[in-house]
């Protein structure tokens, strides 16, 4: 499938799933890649979730992961561990997760 395709896809499921209901509905028109990374991250099936590999390196989805959706912990811990054992390779997700979020909380203070 097309890139562009499967981006339009991913964008319309995001719109049907109310992800934006915060969002002007005008405003809509274009989604930063972060911002659509970060969306399918959390709001989306893992079958959408493999899907934005093909659309854009791992490495970008990797640091969306890091510096959005990581800090939210312990919100979505769950799935932080999910992600980091079967998309990023992470051997210890736990120690991983405390690392970053950590981090994070730093970069506050």
């Amino acid at each position: 499938m097309d890139n562009k395709l499967l981006r339009k896809r991913l964008e319309k499921k995001l719109i049907e799933e109310n992800v934006f209901w915060s969002y002007d509905k005008s405003s809509i028109v274009i989604i930063p890649d972060d911002v659509l990374i970060e969306k399918v991250l959390l709001h989306l099936d893992i079958e959408d979730v493999l899907s934005l590999f093909l659309i854009f390196p791992k490495k970008e989805i990797k640091k969306v992961w890091q510096e959005i959706v990581l800090p939210r912990e312990p919100l979505y811990h769950n799935i932080n561990r999910l992600y980091a054992f079967l998309l990023f390779d992470i051997k210890h997700p736990d120690r991983y997760i405390r690392y970053y979020k950590n981090k994070h909380i730093k970069s506050i203070v």
